[in-house]
């Protein structure tokens, strides 16, 4: 029986040539999850794909996969928006590709997950629209790791239970994913203004559709982006590639 054609909404996460004219493409789909498709004669292609299958590009895809077998066969594409300014600018480019990184390196094939999908999107629209692109970065990532299930905890001190409050001074715990409070941690590493404790709470537990109002910059902006930077890779276990880029090419 020949396998029955799927469609859904997507994002490209990666493009890969392959052969003479063919393209390999990941795709993170709002109804499938992760999944690596082949765009047969896509680099020939003068209608079905041109000017589609560009990295952070938003399609309704259609394509079919055997049961069992990893790599799909993508039939269709229609381009919902290019994202053009992302591939334009330099630093919106850096800020979409660590994004992109976390996306890859977290989702395995299969596992769709709207949360994820809806967080993508609104990450890569207000990108496209300039909107602040290193904040935009912070708030993915603050809900993205709650949707993976890695939800840092700013609520209280992981080792004597005290509520965060204004009269102590805190680090955040990498490895436990929680603060300490300064009586029970006299590590400098981590420490964290009791403003970005505040707005990390704010953002956790933010609709997605108001996340954008929340403004964060200066001190808090980057006290918050070492952290996530560094739970990060503590929570893969690698370093996070494109990081290096976005730091050179987003500084203030």
């Amino acid at each position: 029986m020949a396998p029955q054609a799927t469609e859904t909404e997507a994002v490209v996460l990666n493009c890969i040539d392959h052969g003479e004219s063919d393209i390999i493409v990941t795709l993170l789909c709002q109804n499938s999850g992760r999944i690596s498709a082949i765009a047969k004669g896509a680099r020939k292609s003068k209608k079905r794909f041109v000017n589609k299958l560009e990295l952070f590009s938003f399609l309704h895809i259609s394509y079919q996969q055997k049961t069992g077998w990893g790599l799909a066969f993508l039939s269709e594409a229609d381009l919902h928006t290019s994202f053009l300014n992302i591939r334009l600018h330099p630093s919106l480019y850096a800020v979409a590709s660590v994004i992109r990184e976390f996306l890859l390196i977290s989702i395995k094939d299969g596992e769709a997950d709207n949360k994820i999908f809806s967080l993508c999107l609104w990450a890569f629209h207000s990108l496209n629209q300039n909107q602040q692109p290193r904040a935009i970065l912070t708030l993915f990532l603050i809900q993205f790791f709650d949707y993976i299930g890695y939800r840092p905890d700013f609520d209280m001190c992981n080792k004597c239970n005290t509520p965060s409050s204004t009269t102590h001074t805190y680090h955040f715990d990498i490895s436990s994913g929680g603060i300490t409070c300064s009586s029970c941690n006299k590590t400098t590493k981590h420490r964290l203004s009791h403003g970005t404790i505040k707005i990390l709470q704010v953002a956790q537990n933010q609709p997605l559709e108001k996340l954008q109002r929340l403004k964060i910059s200066g001190t808090i902006l980057e006290e918050t982006l070492h952290l996530l930077h560094n739970y990060g890779r503590q929570l893969f276990q690698r370093d996070i590639a494109s990081w290096k880029v976005f730091r050179q090419l987003t500084r203030t």
